[in-house]
């Protein structure tokens, strides 16, 4: 165990003057809002996130990095405890010569929250980089406590390192990260256990190869671009961070092989203190990368990695071939174990991967069958995704944002978000309620979602959802949910993959694991946002840092954000 240092950053939200009473056996039973309580409202407008996103300015063409359009990332660049949001544009690449006609080239943009009121600072911070852009991830790359923005484009990878004083400063070919092609998802998180943060980038289509062999569309009219794995090397003598690429070196079969990715999550689904790598592929079998540590750490590697990664997605029944676009993480039935979820296209229906790994190995059961009434997809394209728990009722609820490819028409082709509340808390185990009408998504209308990204933006304890649509403007669906306690623990400083487990009353726990890079192209709130329900009162919070040491805090406080030091 190590010491514990706490901080209150403030009282929010409603205080209920009840207590449950919990069964061990169902830990998180009747303890539930009813799903009227959660109801979405577009206030993007309202609240200052005036942003559209550029592509297809003058009509829809055959421009495929543009159909696929980007993502979005939550952050507090200035450490004020307000979250912020950077939002990755694109355009045409036909159209180039019309916007510099017009002004200049479509740039990314950065919003600066205040009291849960956005002002663009793009220009000011630096941030606003003229790029045709896919996603991002917010992450402390070089450990200096600012978090910094990695973005993938359709050409070059940029990273913005935060300087600490509201600007950034572009480094990706300095740090080794340049990542020349059109790559996709990032993710971010300690492989080896040396305190360095690494870097996953999924590559996709190599525009300037054709597949000869092609039997279907596209993607597969063209080569894929290899999958990255970059090595965090630790800081260089001007105090950034630089990398060493290493995908060949771990000689992971099927890591590097051009399978056209689209999401990728770091989590650790066998629970060994150690982050594995999930990656969705489009049209090709989506793999599962388990990390295997090197026998006396990276010290002994002769390659000077310290793991090996080795790829079960086969063994461990997780490897559809499908369309493999966003990948969310989180232990949606209560059990301990994280699960999986994978928006695909179309009539295909998405993917529920439910975890039931033992110590003989990574196992999981693919429950799209054994969702309850609902049907999670197979009429609608799925893109971005989120397990969040809407209504604060203990469990994981699960939104992703819709919309059809190829794009012909940017109104027929736009879908509805869907949301579907989890009813484990009212005892029915990993079964789900259709919300998307009673939450008011209906009613916000349909979107050619494609980036999607939960967080708590206002500080009331709810987690809100930005959505990045293709030629269209940003959402940000409030949450109005004002029922049920909360509880939100911010780590003090950088540290995806660790574990915070809440410890409700009669012993029953509730399990967060913090990611950097996830959804689809996007980074979520990065701290552990939990619903408690009904009680008043939470027992513990453990915290296991990725280091596998865990701080403890008994009786803390809910309806608060507190923040808690390894």
């Amino acid at each position: 165990m190590r010491a514990l240092g706490l901080r209150t950053i403030g009282t929010l939200g409603p205080l209920l003057l009840l207590i449950a009473c919990v069964a061990p056996s169902t830990p998180n039973a009747n303890l539930t809002a009813s799903p009227g309580q959660v109801h979405f409202t577009d206030v993007a407008g309202e609240v200052g996130l005036d942003f559209q996103h550029s592509a297809f300015h003058w009509g829809v063409t055959a421009d495929p990095v543009a159909m696929m359009g980007s993502g979005l990332c939550w952050l507090d660049y200035d450490q004020d405890g307000w979250l912020d949001l950077f939002v990755v544009n694109s355009y045409v690449e036909l159209e180039a010569g019309q916007w510099e006609a017009e002004g200049g080239l479509p740039r990314a943009a950065l919003f600066r929250n205040v009291n849960g009121q956005f002002t663009e600072v793009s220009q000011a911070s630096g941030a606003n980089l003229p790029l045709r852009g896919a996603g991002c991830v917010a992450a402390d790359l070089n450990q200096d406590g600012w978090p910094d923005l990695y973005v993938t484009t359709a050409r070059f990878a940029a990273l913005l390192w935060n300087n600490g004083d509201g600007t950034f400063s572009e480094g990706a070919r300095a740090a080794g990260v340049e990542a020349y092609g059109w790559h996709t998802a990032a993710t971010v998180g300690d492989l080896n256990g040396d305190g360095w943060p690494d870097l996953f980038v999924a590559g996709y289509v190599d525009l300037n190869n054709r597949n000869p062999n092609a039997t279907v569309g596209f993607p597969n009219t063209h080569l894929g671009r290899p999958d990255l794995l970059f090595i965090n090397q630790g800081r260089d003598a001007h105090g950034q961070a630089t990398f060493s690429e290493v995908s060949e070196k771990l000689n992971a079969a099927t890591l590097g092989e051009l399978e056209y990715g689209l999401g990728a999550l770091f989590t650790d689904l066998d629970d060994d203190v150690d982050l594995d790598l999930y990656v969705a592929n489009d049209t090709n079998p989506n793999r599962l990368y388990r990390n295997d540590p090197w026998p006396g750490g990276r010290a002994a590697d002769p390659t000077g990695i310290g793991f090996r990664f080795t790829e079960i997605g086969g063994a461990a029944h997780v490897d559809d071939n499908k369309s493999g676009m966003g990948v969310a993480g989180g232990d949606y039935n209560a059990d301990g174990r994280f699960d999986l979820f994978v928006t695909n296209m179309g009539w295909q229906e998405n993917s529920v991967y439910l975890n039931q790994s033992a110590e003989n190995g990574l196992r999981f059961q693919d429950m799209r069958d054994d969702s309850g009434n609902v049907q999670l997809g197979g009429r609608w394209t799925g893109w971005g995704a989120t397990w969040a728990d809407f209504d604060r009722d203990t469990d994981l609820d699960l939104l992703y944002v819709n919309g059809r490819i190829p794009v012909i028409d940017l109104k027929a082709d736009a879908e509805v978000a869907q949301v579907f509340g989890n009813l484990t808390a009212q005892g029915q185990i990993g079964q789900f309620e259709d919300w998307t009408q009673a939450s008011g998504l209906a009613q916000v209308g349909p979107l050619l979602g494609r980036g999607a990204a939960a967080a708590d933006y206002d500080n009331d304890g709810d987690l809100d959802v930005a959505i990045n649509s293709v030629g269209s403007p940003l959402v940000l669906l409030r949450n109005e949910n004002n029922a049920n306690h909360w509880l939100t623990v911010q780590l003090d400083g950088f540290y995806p993959g660790a574990v915070i487990t809440a410890v409700l009353p009669g012993g029953g726990e509730l399990r967060r694991e913090i990611h950097a890079g996830s959804s689809y192209l996007s980074s979520e709130d990065p701290r552990g946002v939990f619903g408690v329900g009904l009680v008043d009162k939470i027992t513990e919070i453990k915290v296991r840092w990725p280091n596998g040491h865990e701080t403890r805090l008994t009786d803390p406080p809910i309806n608060q954000i507190s923040v808690i030091q390894p």
